[in-house]
């Protein structure tokens, strides 16, 4: 913000509220471009809700200047929100400064969170368990690494979209349980290229119509609720199966008998079969 440009704000706003404008809706390198402006505003605290800071470094800048701009951002800030962080820098050497400044902003119902380590070439790994924030709803990271219960769903809305992405972002997922969570029709389950994929449990959800299992390294196979058709013709090492299959109303077309004998093929090799007696007396 230029000089003329201040003192013509100046004239139409009370400096209180132009102070609470720089200081609150201005993207955090706007913000501190105005700092420079007068005194006054080099002493206000810092309320900004969107803290930026991609563009903080440059060629004049070092990484040591760029780490003591953020961290006095985060000394003065003592605004009741911070909607966004977005960094990208080198963490070498300052990952407890990166961890405050995260947490702080989860203190403060982060939305959305950027994080980019790539400058450093190595990763970074962060002790959090982002799953658990409520108030987070977009998640970028790279060169980083943590852990996430990713492996059970409960009582979740399940979509297609969220299915195929636990498995396009998650290669090391090893089992993956979903329990009483809503989602109509086909489940599909793409694992082709997971090499530790051994689990699958499926307890009461009772509107999926098929399972499409594409998982060659499945060993166990858990399932509780109404009768389904599930494909296993791409599943190759099936050791394990649990089925608890519920009575079911007398729905038009549904054939419980016929789906039973449909699923056999892909029990006869298995070394465990623990079945209910619904599961004897439609065959």
């Amino acid at each position: 913000m230029s000089e003329s440009l201040h003192k013509r704000m100046k004239f139409s706003l009370p400096d209180d509220v132009l102070e609470l404008i720089m200081s609150t809706f201005l993207p955090i390198q706007n913000a501190l471009r105005c700092r420079q402006v007068s005194s006054r505003f080099r002493k206000a605290k810092i309320r900004s809700r969107y803290l930026d800071f991609s563009g903080i470094n440059s060629v004049k800048r070092s990484q040591l200047k760029v780490v003591d701009i953020i961290d006095e951002v985060f000394k003065n800030h003592i605004g009741l929100e911070i909607n966004q962080l977005v960094l990208i820098l080198n963490h070498i050497g300052i990952e407890d400064k990166i961890l405050m400044w995260i947490k702080k902003c989860i203190d403060k119902n982060l939305k959305e969170l950027v994080l980019d380590f790539s400058k450093s070439k190595k990763v970074l790994e962060i002790p959090i368990n982002f799953w658990a924030i409520e108030t987070l709803t977009v998640l970028k990271l790279k060169w980083c690494k943590f852990e996430i219960p990713i492996n059970s769903l409960l009582k979740t809305k399940v979509t297609k979209e969220m299915i195929d992405a636990i498995f396009s972002n998650c290669i090391h997922l090893e089992m993956l349980e979903l329990i009483k969570c809503s989602m109509y029709g086909i489940l599909n389950i793409n694992a082709q290229n997971h090499k530790k994929f051994k689990s699958l449990v499926v307890y009461s959800m009772p509107d999926l119509l098929t399972i499409d299992l594409d998982a060659p390294t499945l060993e166990c196979y858990q399932y509780d609720g109404y009768v389904r058709i599930v494909d296993f013709s791409r599943v190759n090492a099936l050791k394990e199966a649990k089925l608890h299959y519920n009575r079911s109303y007398d729905w038009h077309n549904y054939n419980p008998s016929a789906m039973v004998i449909a699923n056999m093929g892909a029990y006869v090799g298995v070394h465990v079969l623990a079945t209910t007696n619904i599961f004897l007396e439609e065959d």
